[in-house]
């Protein structure tokens, strides 16, 4: 346990594995909260779409969390859940320490933002060269990227100078990564994979710490509705 490092509110993302101990695609936004002298810790229970996600005892899972700009991971189980006061905890039993992660991996959250972007050919354009602003809107948002929906049609490796509306101007460059014809399915034509390309850290920890209290708010309006 020396080897793996968190502060409390550590935010988290864990990937669970199946009964096969096949490692699954779904990604779960979590925070850490304590140590016990057992060498466990509790976290708060995942969530899923405003709700609990279940996680039962036994289930193995990655948790992956980011500190100064890199990407760490470590193995564990699940031992039990609890409640406390309106609090759902998931207590986990490390299996190894730390390990640090060349892939990028992040929890994607479904919202509507306001962006403000412009598009770009070649990387070392300068700021005064890349034109006006345009407005869009996001479909989803990660701290590796975003999904956005736009009139025009993005180019498939050209780069993105934006700025997302997340309550505070959260600015990024990124490329374009994935582009879907949709204008048969609504207001916009496009819609846009961006990957970050230049964020400072102090950027994406905004853009993470939202994700994950609009989740948790999502889950307490869920409480307040039963």
């Amino acid at each position: 346990m020396e080897t793996v490092k968190l502060n409390i509110g550590h935010k988290l993302e864990l990937q669970l594995y199946n009964s096969n101990r096949e490692q699954g695609s779904l990604l779960l936004v979590s925070q850490y909260e304590r140590s016990l002298p057992d060498g466990s810790m509790e976290i708060l229970a995942p969530i899923k779409g405003g709700r609990v996600f279940p996680v039962h005892r036994g289930v193995e899972m990655d948790v992956i969390y980011e500190r100064s700009g890199k990407l760490y991971k470590f193995k564990a189980e699940a031992v039990e859940r609890r409640i406390s006061g309106n609090i759902y905890l998931l207590r986990i039993m490390p299996k190894s320490g730390e390990e640090h992660m060349q892939r990028r991996f992040f929890f994607r959250f479904d919202c509507i933002l306001d962006v403000k972007y412009r598009l770009f050919e070649n990387n070392d354009i300068d700021k005064e060269n890349r034109g006006d602003y345009k407005k869009a809107i996001t479909k989803d948002i990660s701290g590796g990227g975003l999904c956005i929906l736009t009139n025009e049609e993005p180019v498939y490796g050209w780069f993105m100078d934006g700025i997302i509306n997340i309550g505070s101007d959260v600015r990024f460059k990124g490329r374009v990564v994935r582009v879907i014809n949709v204008h048969d399915k609504g207001k916009y034509n496009y819609e846009s994979g961006i990957e970050f390309v230049e964020i400072s850290d102090l950027e994406r920890e905004k853009v993470i710490s939202f994700i994950f209290d609009s989740q948790r708010k999502l889950l307490k309006k869920g409480w307040s509705t039963r």
